[in-house]
């Protein structure tokens, strides 16, 4: 919640800098609605972590391609957060001692009936599930003849 309040207060600061679009200068109510949409860009493009340096990237970008002294538009707001995501660099780096677990996730993408790489009932991925039970030879074998059967439907 606090970034959420961070994120407002900040977006608010920024916005105060500029003018309503004309069309809703006498209209309180109906930029107060575009205020909010823009707002609700905002927090729907916003990050779990460096939220600071994220929201302060974003006003920085909105300023730099801003070409006028009125307020941006929902489309321009997005595209500045898309910007804004680059700002802070790279996270940290991963630890040398991870790594992707292939079989783990291939077999779970089985389970789940999820699409996952034909290549993998073949090899070293299709060994390792079976070496550590992930999925029994049975299944694998179904699996073969499911996508072998497909192939031949497709020639």
């Amino acid at each position: 919640m606090a970034n959420v309040d961070l994120l407002t207060t900040r977006f608010n600061e920024w916005l105060e800098r500029y003018a309503p679009p004309a069309h809703l200068r006498d209209r309180p109510e109906a930029a107060q609605r575009e205020a909010n949409a823009l707002l609700a860009a905002v927090l729907r493009h916003a990050p779990e972590s460096r939220v600071a340096e994220w929201i302060e990237a974003l006003c920085t970008e909105l300023d730099r391609a801003a070409s006028s002294r009125c307020w941006p538009t929902v489309r321009e707001v997005e595209a500045a957060a898309g910007k804004a995501h680059l700002a802070p660099g790279p996270r940290e780096q991963v630890t040398g001692d991870w790594s992707l677990d292939d079989p783990a996730i291939t077999a779970r993408r089985i389970r789940n009936r999820e699409p996952f790489a034909e290549n993998h009932l073949h090899g070293r991925i299709a060994d390792e599930m079976l070496r550590r039970g992930l999925i029994t030879s049975a299944e694998l074998a179904e699996l073969r003849r499911i996508v072998a059967a497909r192939k031949d439907r497709w020639r």
